[in-house]
């Protein structure tokens, strides 16, 4: 009974919220001591990160990539559309740890594009709609709500209740594109771990701290996908609080 007090009262939403941001800082934290840690420390090959992904995109025979510089701290990317790597001024050229890591973590994106994957193209397809969703879905739920709050007929009421759920749908698209995107994430680390170990790019140690950077990097995508499970659960709670 009292659980389901909570949930109704919306209180568990507050609850997991805090919850989360106090996760969100914890990883943030943790990632940006590593990051600094690892950027301080060479890998034991001397090659730098434009080496290491010319290496790994041949030995994945991948010609048609190429390998651009773009400003910024750590804003480092694969482009699917303009079939580039985009390498920071923290990583490109550069040959530390952090730097062959986080290459070879794009280069794994890269990877993940040339050889078809499933779930990859999945995300592709539903990035451009989270991107709309994500702004537009929360106003078409108030706009709902509104509607049924303020509704002197049935008619009304079942109107705004139905576009308050239109406007779940719509941001059920984010919590998919998160949700897809994690997997990703994971699957394109694990791509560019293996190819900093299967060339000798680091030391068996060096290869446990590029595996501390990466997963705590993705750890940031696990915040997200939380992130927006609760605000999925927001909306519920909004919409079905005013239909009562």
């Amino acid at each position: 009974m009292l659980l389901q007090s909570i949930i109704n009262s919306g209180l568990i939403y507050y609850i997991l919220a805090i919850g989360i941001m106090v996760w969100s800082l914890i990883v943030r934290a943790r990632l940006n001591r590593l990051i600094k840690k690892y950027s301080e420390e060479t890998v034991m090959s001397l090659k730098d990160s434009n080496t290491c992904v010319r290496e790994m995109l041949q030995a994945n025979e991948i010609y048609n990539v190429e390998i651009q510089h773009t400003r910024g701290d750590l804003t480092d990317n694969y482009n699917p559309k303009e079939d580039t790597i985009n390498l920071s001024d923290t990583t490109y050229g550069m040959n530390s740890i952090t730097a062959v890591a986080v290459a070879a973590h794009e280069c794994g994106h890269a990877c993940q594009a040339h050889s078809g994957m499933f779930i990859y193209k999945i995300r592709q397809a539903i990035a451009p709609v989270a991107s709309i969703t994500s702004r537009l879905s929360v106003w078409v739920v108030i706009i709902g709500v509104i509607i049924m709050y303020a509704a002197s007929t049935v008619e009304a009421g079942d109107l705004g209740y139905k576009i308050s759920t239109i406007g779940i749908v719509l941001y059920g698209a984010v919590f998919l594109f998160y949700l897809v995107t994690l997997p990703i994430e994971r699957d394109a680390s694990r791509r560019g771990l293996k190819a900093m170990k299967e060339f000798g790019w680091v030391s068996d140690d060096q290869l446990k701290a590029a595996k501390k950077v990466l997963w705590a990097a993705g750890d940031t995508y696990a915040v997200a996908l939380a992130s927006s499970a609760v605000t999925l659960l927001r909306l519920l709670l909004i919409r079905g609080r005013r239909r009562r």
